[in-house]
């Protein structure tokens, strides 16, 4: 029996599954796709002369340099959003982009274990940011359901990465060495290719020796992660060309210009100049993975007019770019020192009261992001920790312990991670409250004076937008109807998170006791009739 797990990435995606071996011993194993590497560049391209032709991974990003106007890169990001792509006359979702990818890694892995038609992969755990919304959560879903997963399953990245620490920590027999002593605390810093959480979690061995895991605390941004730094440094590029090659200052500055705009779905841009940036960029994001080794790199392109420009950047150069990121690092970093300090009545003061650092993520492999996090941590990142795959294997190996499989795990619990509640009078009403363990709460509603007492009920998770201001994101809308329902009756609202942090909401007359008729309006969530539509361009039978 195998048992599998997605880490759907910004930039690269990984399929792993979980196989029992003999009767007490069991691995993780991640899948090499058909280029004989384990990561799938997240990258979709619709061919110029038959758009029905989509490409996915590796030969899709190659791609890229020559035809940006067809290639969708980075739509984690854009998860949850009611956006669309165009190529020709046709648009695309988030959900359906992302379910191209989904569906490549689905394919590479019935390939690569010779599953025979009618019986491939129909459970699925994929891993979403800590701070992923009920939106993108939802959409994510969407998008599995479309590449032809029957059952799909979330976890938080940081969660996933525990996971598979615990794992490996079993696999060389070191369980009671590493948790025996009481409860031990754990940081995942995680920081990938657009999206960054810091969590904390407790690990501890129960009376039978089976460690149990509990989300303590956890914070992050969505909106952060080693795309930033390419773009930063493809305008610091931009700008020491401008000084470098004078007499070519218009070209450079208006590229320069379009460059702070290159990654907004909503920007006209001139196909040359935007070819050119696509070609800048991707050399970014090879000198930034280059510099991680080297003490500087020359960074070519040729702009749009012809002209060949070669500048050099020092790997200091690039750890200057980093700086300003660094602030908000710590911002999160200490929002969750703040809050487990908190909840563990002081007993966590300080980092030194930690017993390791887990760094996961590609981008936690630039030097300047590993000193900065042994200086905030003050100790070394625990040593042997795959920042490539260690989440999507904590991903299988989730999915092995939600079919009772596994017994890896004497528990495992989480926390709320946003205030979920509703807007009444103008005001949010939290009744799920961030960083709680208590996923059930209930409110009363009092139905308001109106021409229509059946006014629906806004449902809101309050948020943040990309630049940290809090904003209320307006999830659904509950529309409730019930023969005797009357102005100023009372409404019991149950709302309750299930374990893959999705929201769902009961609705209940107080005096009758009476279930009320409602119905969900819901802007992201696809209708199955819209998944079978999606299913049928993408040519997904189940």
């Amino acid at each position: 029996m195998m048992y599998f797990g997605i880490d759907l990435g910004t930039t690269n995606s990984l399929i792993t599954y979980w196989v029992k071996i003999g009767d007490n011993s069991f691995d993780v194993k991640p899948i090499r796709n058909n280029k004989g590497v384990t990561l799938t560049p997240s990258v979709v391209y619709f061919e110029e002369c038959n758009d029905e032709n989509v490409v996915v991974g590796q030969s899709a990003f190659d791609n890229y340099d020559f035809y940006p106007e067809r290639t969708i890169r980075w739509v984690k990001r854009d998860m949850g959003k009611d956006i669309t792509y165009k190529v020709d006359d046709k648009t695309y979702s988030p959900q359906v982009i992302s379910a191209y990818i989904l569906k490549e890694l689905k394919s590479n892995a019935e390939k690569d274990l010779q599953m025979t038609p009618g019986n491939g992969i129909d459970d699925i755990v994929i891993t979403v940011p800590a701070d992923f919304d009920i939106h993108a959560k939802q959409a994510t879903i969407d998008s599995a359901k479309i590449a032809g997963f029957r059952n799909v399953h979330l976890i938080a990245e940081p969660n996933a990465a525990v996971l598979n620490y615990i794992f490996r920590t079993r696999e060389v027999g070191k369980l009671e060495e590493k948790f025996g002593e009481g409860e031990n605390y754990y940081i995942v810093f995680d920081l990938g290719g657009g999206t960054f959480d810091v969590s904390l979690s407790s690990v501890y061995l129960d009376e039978t020796g089976k460690p149990n895991t509990s989300v303590i605390s956890s914070s992050g941004d969505k909106y952060l992660g080693g795309i930033n730094f390419d773009l930063d440094l493809m305008q610091y590029v931009l700008r020491k060309a401008i000084k470098l090659y004078p007499d070519h200052k218009k070209n450079l500055e208006t590229l320069l210009v379009n460059a702070q705009y290159y990654n907004k779905t909503d920007i006209l841009m001139d196909e040359d100049v935007k070819g050119t940036l696509s070609r800048l960029i991707k050399e970014c994001e090879i000198g930034k993975i280059a510099l991680s080794d080297e003490n500087k790199r020359t960074f070519s392109f040729i702009s749009n007019n012809g002209k060949t420009f070669r500048i050099e950047v020092h790997r200091a150069e690039f750890e200057e770019l980093l700086v300003p990121y660094f602030e908000k690092f710590k911002k999160h970093i200490e929002r969750v020192l703040k809050e487990a300090s908190g909840k563990t009545n002081g007993r966590l003061r300080s980092w030194a009261d930690f017993q390791g650092v887990l760094l996961v993520g590609g981008s936690t492999n630039i030097p300047a992001i590993k000193e900065m996090c042994k200086k905030i941590f003050g100790q070394e990142p625990i040593a042997g920790i795959d920042t490539f795959e260690s989440v999507g294997k904590g991903a299988a190996i989730y999915s092995s312990i939600k079919n009772g499989l596994s017994d890896i795990l004497g528990s495992y619990s989480t926390i709320i991670p946003h205030d979920y509640g509703i807007i009444e009078n103008g005001t949010f009403e939290p009744i799920l409250h961030r960083g709680s363990k208590d996923h059930k709460g209930d409110y009363k509603y009092i139905v308001p004076f109106s021409l229509d007492v059946r006014a629906p009920i806004q449902v809101a998770q309050r948020y943040y937008d990309a630049e940290g201001n809090d904003i209320l994101l307006h999830i659904e809308r509950i529309n409730y109807s019930h023969p005797f329902l009357f102005t100023g009756d009372v409404l019991g609202i149950t709302f309750q998170m299930d374990d893959d942090l999705m929201l769902w909401v009961g609705v209940e007359e107080e005096c009758i006791r009476d279930s009320i008729e409602i119905r969900i309006e819901n802007p992201i969530r696809l209708t199955d009739e819209e998944i079978v539509r999606a299913r049928e361009l993408l040519g997904v039978v189940i």
